[in-house]
């Protein structure tokens, strides 16, 4: 997975994807581990993003001043 080149929406709908497939009723447990680390790896790219959005618009509302 590159997060760079992931949008924020996709990322978005790929973690909720992740989690219905570990909170189903039979997830695959061979694959379990990855997708916790997929879906982690992906919150942090949006805590990230949503962090730079915010530095961004408060850099523009400054701007303004």
């Amino acid at each position: 997975m590159s997060d760079e080149k992931i949008k924020y929406k996709e990322a978005l709908q790929k973690i909720e994807q992740l989690v219905s497939q570990i909170e189903g009723e039979d997830p695959d447990v061979d694959n379990l581990s990855e997708m916790v680390k997929e879906a982690l790896a992906l919150l942090k790219y949006c805590k990230e993003h949503l962090k730079q959005t915010e530095d961004d618009l408060n850099q523009s509302l400054q701007d303004l001043e």
